[in-house]
């Protein structure tokens, strides 16, 4: 068998793409968690297990899209944070997966203080 000759393709699913991206902007300092993509606002933060349903993912045209929807703590400088997610996240799924990202865009749905918790 020839290496340069493709055994076949790979494709990976969506959701995968979605976990990745949200574990990783859950470890961000400052994020404290993801709302769902398709509410109005973050008021309803996502369990954990979940949270892949607050990342909206466009694999098209071999470009890769992302909407990520973060609750953020109110101690953190929300230009930051977002900037260091969308570092993060194009960092893990280029290392992960072997796909380059185009844009990560961050929505910021809530700011949470102590007394909300």
């Amino acid at each position: 068998m020839s290496p340069d000759r493709p055994l076949g393709s790979v494709k990976v699913a969506n959701e995968v793409i979605a976990h990745i991206a949200s574990l990783t902007a859950s470890q961000v300092q400052g994020i404290v968690g993801m709302y769902p993509a398709r509410a109005r606002d973050g008021h309803r933060v996502l369990p954990a297990s979940s949270s892949h349903k607050g990342v909206r993912v466009d694999l098209g045209n071999d470009a890769l899209n992302l909407e990520l929807f973060v609750i953020v703590d109110h101690s953190a400088h929300v230009p930051t944070v977002a900037a260091e997610v969308q570092r993060q996240v194009a960092d893990a799924i280029d290392k992960m997966l072997g796909l380059e990202v185009r844009q990560v865009n961050v929505f910021v749905g809530d700011v949470r203080f102590p007394e909300d918790a």
